[in-house]
């Protein structure tokens, strides 16, 4: 099954396509490393195909994140019922996430240093989060333990990966890669 969902305003230009029965690729260039970066873990933990193009204004990455996740999670909105969890180490730090669609919700307990990585505001990050579940339908909840920032982000990706690749299972998306 494929979604999509593409969203312009004054200060973007998004399009997101998603394959949910693909094989962990993606085709991104939203000219934030570290949010492109975020985008391809996130689809090769889901195991299903991500192409997103998406241009900004030079304010800053604050709209360009927001609307990926706006337009991501739009995308997602077609997914109307399951639940599922993932726990993912990576390095030094564990992540623990889960996603329920059908009432929008963010709970993330994650707490970083830095605040800047690979051209992304790390304030960001959870508006990103926030972006995508609330545009999406979906409640998410995210806990990072241990490592540092770049682990805790890491892992944090990877495990909503994992559990949104459970939940679009648990809702009735049989074909889903296993």
């Amino acid at each position: 099954m494929t979604l999509s969902a593409r969203r312009i305003t004054y200060e973007t230009d998004v399009d997101v396509r998603i394959d949910l029965h693909g094989k962990g690729e993606a085709e991104v260039s939203t000219g934030v490393e570290l949010l492109d970066d975020l985008l391809r873990i996130l689809a090769a933990s889901g195991r299903f195909d991500i192409g997103i193009k998406a241009r900004g204004d030079a304010t800053g990455d604050h709209h360009l994140v927001e609307d990926v996740g706006i337009t991501l999670g739009r995308s997602l909105s077609a997914v109307k019922s399951g639940t599922g969890s993932a726990i993912v180490p990576y390095g030094d730090c564990t992540a623990l996430a889960a996603v329920s669609f059908g009432s929008p919700g963010l709970k993330v307990i994650m707490k970083l240093s830095s605040k800047n990585i690979g051209g992304m505001a790390l304030e960001n990050l959870e508006h990103f989060m926030r972006s995508m579940a609330y545009n999406g339908s979906f409640t998410l909840h995210v806990i990072t333990d241990g490592g540092d920032d770049m682990e805790k982000i890491v892992s944090a990706m990877m495990a909503i990966g994992a559990a949104l690749r459970n939940a679009i299972k648990d809702g009735g998306f049989d074909e889903i890669n296993p």
